[in-house]
């Protein structure tokens, strides 16, 4: 892969543009995934399966925008940050999938 020679200003403002695309992501994921499912959901009697699908949904989601997004800062000067970033999070939303899998395969 070619590395993406930008000027500072472009790559400063591509850069911002991605992270703060990201940013919001993670807010609505956050909001849906430990708000609304944990306490709206039960409000409209939907059973903790459906919870446990939308939130496996989620993860998947959000860990395959993590992989899209170190992609496309790799040629910033983001990408270590991210990275770094990237590596906490995903480790924490792989807890989450892990313990939602057994939760689906009666383990829990």
């Amino acid at each position: 892969m070619s590395q993406i020679h930008l000027s500072d200003d472009k790559e400063i403002r591509r850069s911002d543009r991605i992270l703060g695309g990201s940013m919001v992501f993670v807010a609505v994921r956050c909001t849906v995934q430990y708000v609304i499912l944990p306490f709206v959901l039960p409000l409209f009697g939907l059973s903790n399966a459906v919870s446990v699908v939308l939130s496996t949904i989620l993860e998947v989601f959000a860990l395959g925008m993590i992989i899209y997004n170190l992609v496309r800062l790799w040629g910033t000067n983001w990408r270590w940050r991210y990275l770094a970033l990237s590596v906490v999070m995903a480790g924490l939303i792989g807890t989450f999938l892990y313990f939602d899998i057994r939760h689906w395969l009666g383990l829990s």
